[in-house]
């Protein structure tokens, strides 16, 4: 495979980082392994180099510039103060979108994705307050409830929290919705789609890139794969974060 490199400085970042990403670094991280070639979505033909021992190799030439375009897409939203939802519920990835959201100040959802969690929002608002009421219920020092009642709402509680507890801070649907692996998180795609909010999506050999503003052809199951992608959309967002905090703070 030719080698390929993408530099992004000055006009991404106000030339306050510079994020450069090289073929060699996308295979290092294994992001050309796709899926078995019996599990392939004809759509994603385009972005295909090959096959080895029965498994399609992604294309990382095509990859590079599609990272590009997602990362100048994610620099604007930033920098005009919109919020990302960040999601997977696949296990070995819950920890990593967790991490980025909490970093960036955005949220995410790594457990379960309720139908309806952005569709029917005041559903999903009115089960956040329940949440927050267990909390407040469990913390407080005067109770009128037995142990055995506040040891059944502790079990609610952690049943929500997995499924809301990166959600809890968000006021409104998410301006952004970043998903990786959007054939198993076709409920989400849909939802989003149905609202009109961008997708930013890592997308394996499986997926449909059709429903996808912003496709990211990589390996979508490997976690060094998806680490790299994502650290490299998180150096982004915190230099706004941190730029806007700084303005905020000038402006006081």
């Amino acid at each position: 495979m030719p080698r390929g490199f993408l530099s992004i400085n000055q006009s991404l970042t106000g030339g306050k980082m510079n994020i450069e990403i090289s073929l060699e670094d996308l295979l290092k991280n294994g992001s050309h392994f796709g899926h078995n070639k019996k599990r392939w979505n004809p759509k994603m033909e385009k972005y295909i180099y090959g096959e080895k021992n029965g498994t399609h190799i992604l294309d990382l030439r095509k990859s590079l510039p599609l990272i590009e375009n997602a990362l100048k897409f994610a620099n604007e939203s930033s920098k005009n103060k919109k919020k990302f939802l960040f999601v997977s519920t696949k296990k070995q990835l819950s920890e990593i979108v967790e991490n980025i959201a909490k970093e960036t100040n955005n949220y995410f959802v790594n457990f379960r994705w309720l139908g309806g969690m952005i569709t029917n929002w005041n559903t999903v608002k009115n089960s956040i307050n329940t949440l927050n009421n267990y909390e407040n219920i469990l913390n407080s020092e005067d109770t009128v409830f037995t142990k055995k009642e506040l040891s059944d709402i502790e079990k609610k509680k952690i049943r929500l929290e997995k499924t809301l507890g990166g959600i809890v801070e968000m006021k409104s649907t998410p301006d952004v919705i970043f998903i990786i692996d959007t054939n198993r998180e076709h409920i989400a795609v849909l939802e989003a789609k149905k609202l009109g909010i961008p997708i930013i999506g890592i997308i394996d050999t499986n997926c449909d890139p059709d429903l996808i503003d912003y496709p990211i052809p990589a390996n979508d199951d490997g976690v060094k794969s998806v680490q790299f992608i994502l650290d490299n959309f998180k150096k982004v967002l915190i230099s706004n974060e941190n730029t806007l905090s700084e303005e905020s703070t000038k402006n006081e």
